[in-house]
This record gives C-alpha cells, structure tokens and sequence, in this order.
C-alpha cells in the first residue's frame, strides 16, 4: 500500500514538473516580450515631454534620472540582498569603464533627442534617432563578437526603411542653421541609443537589470547635475508630475526592462524589436495630439512589424 502510493506521488510529481516545463516561455520570447513592452513606456515620452513647460532638455533628462534612480534604489530595496546588491566593487576594471560608457550613452541620447525634437521636426528626429539598428549591427561583431547574418541585415534595413516611411522626412537636408543642430543632434542621439544596446548587452550577467539602469541614472544625474538645477523658477509644481513620469515610467521601467530582455536576445535584436516605439507613437500621436497618418505611415508601421517578427526569429 504504501509502495504504491510512493509511485503515485512520484508519478504525480514528475507530471507537474512536466507540465511546468511545458508550459515555460522560452528565453528568446521572454526577451522579445520585455524589449516590445519597455519599447512601449518609451513610446509615452513626448505625452510627458510635451506637457513640460520652461525647461531645457538637460534639465529634463536630469530631473527624469533623479526619479528614475529614486524608484529603482526603493524597487533594489525590496530584493534579499537590499542595498548590498548595488556595491559594484566586485566588478573588474573593463566592466566598469563599460558601466560608465554605458551611462555617458544613456546621458548623451535623451539630451540631443529632445534638442532634436525643438530644433527640427519630429519626424526627422525620429528617424535619425532610430539609426540606432544601424549602428550596432554595425558594431556589434567588433564589441560584443556577435555575428551578423543575412536575415540580420534584412532586418535592420527593413526597420529602418519602415521607420523612414511612418515619419515621412521630406526635404531632410533642406534648412537652415536651427535646422542642421536638429539634424546632427538626432544623429548623435542614435548613437547613443546604440551604444546603451552594445554596453547593455556587455554587461548582461554581470550585473541584475535593475542595477544597470540604476548606475546609469546615477550617472546621468552626476553629468548633468551643474546644468540640471538651473532652471527658471515657478515651473517645478507645474512639471513635477510629468518629471515623475519620465523618470519611472519612461526610463527606470523600460530601461529594467531593455537591459533584462538583453540577457536573452543579441543586441542586434533588441535594437530592432526596439523599433515598436515608433509603431506605438502612432497611435498616441493620433489619440493625444490629433497626428493622422498617411497611407505611406501605416505601410511603414506594417514593415516595421515584420522587421519584428524576423528579429524575434533569430
């Protein structure tokens, strides 16, 4: 009798593990998953950025990495180790010039995206911003050692061209000085965004995801601390909300996010997958702002989704 209910609960037992197993997202789906979400909280930036009034965009980025690095200490908080979890003493002298390019990229991209965003039109800072695939496919195989395919460069060019297509930048190299400091300034923005996928995707392992983007907050807030504090007065209550916004939604949450989803895809992907964004800007442009798009930016949005879909088999 007892032998036998022995074999039943083992039997039991090993039909629950199988279950388990069966039903566990694979890694690769799990880092698509957490890119295309964190691809989202980005897509919410001009709602908060758009709603901020008087202040430069190294005020902005400085105030959103001060609440961003707030809300990851108290989430690290709540992890078993706490506050030891951030010592990064541990870490060799290569992990941490690689930590600290990594938050100088995460520092220099909001700032000349937003500067892109007042000096040129959003379409053209979003699509120079979004060379970023560009860029680290490029790079990838000499920093990370991760090799490009076919199927790869497939997909970079048709994220890039999807992209192209949503924004529609007519006359891009038509303008005056204003003009060209918009332009340049959302080039250097993308990239900086791919060097936050090329360092993030270094130190994947070597450090949690929320540590990361931690690091990085705190580095940006250094950096940009002399130029962050001026700011003209009678503004602060008026943005504050926003600001918090920025921070938490908009760059601790996605940044967790982005860099967590890099401990299971290659940076190449994540920088296409990461592509959503725009796709998603569509919709809160229309919904928020009364932006319609054209035939040529749904054909765009489409490309844009299959680029995905080919990223995400890789």
């Amino acid at each position: 009798m007892m032998k036998n209910m022995i074999k039943k609960n083992t039997g039991s037992t090993k039909h629950t593990a199988a279950i388990r197993k069966s039903t566990r997202i694979p890694p690769h789906l799990k880092g698509l998953f957490m890119t295309l979400l964190g691809a989202f909280c980005f897509s919410l930036i001009p709602i908060w950025v758009r709603s901020i009034e008087a202040y430069s965009s190294m005020s902005i980025a400085f105030f959103r990495a001060m609440f961003g690095m707030a809300f990851l200490f108290l989430w690290i908080l709540r992890r078993p180790e706490g506050a030891g979890a951030i010592d990064f003493r541990r870490l060799s002298s290569k992990e941490l010039i690689v930590l600290g390019c990594m938050g100088l990229c995460m520092c220099i991209t909001p700032v000349t995206y937003y500067l892109a965003i007042m000096k040129t039109s959003v379409a053209k800072a979003v699509l120079l911003h979004y060379t970023a695939p560009l860029h680290v496919a490029i790079l990838s195989p000499f920093l990370l050692k991760e090799k490009n395919t076919p199927l790869t460069w497939f997909a970079v060019g048709a994220g890039l061209l999807g992209t192209a297509l949503i924004t529609e930048p007519a006359g891009l190299l038509k303008g005056d000085a204003e003009e060209v400091i918009g332009i340049v300034s959302a080039l250097i923005s993308g990239l900086g965004l791919a060097g936050i996928f090329l360092f993030g995707r270094f130190m994947a392992g070597r450090l949690p995801s929320q540590i990361r983007a931690l690091w990085g907050c705190v580095i940006v807030a250094i950096l940009l601390f002399p130029f962050g504090i001026m700011v003209p007065e009678g503004y602060f209550w008026h943005n504050l909300p926003f600001l918090f916004l920025l921070g938490t939604v908009s760059l601790a949450i996605p940044y967790t996010l982005f860099f967590k989803g890099a401990n299971y895809i290659t940076a190449q992907s994540s920088s296409v997958v990461s592509l959503f964004e725009p796709v998603c800007g569509i919709g809160i442009g229309f919904l928020f702002f009364g932006e319609r798009l054209s035939a040529v930016g749904f054909a765009g949005a489409g490309i844009v989704l299959i680029s995905i879909y080919i990223a995400s088999r890789r």
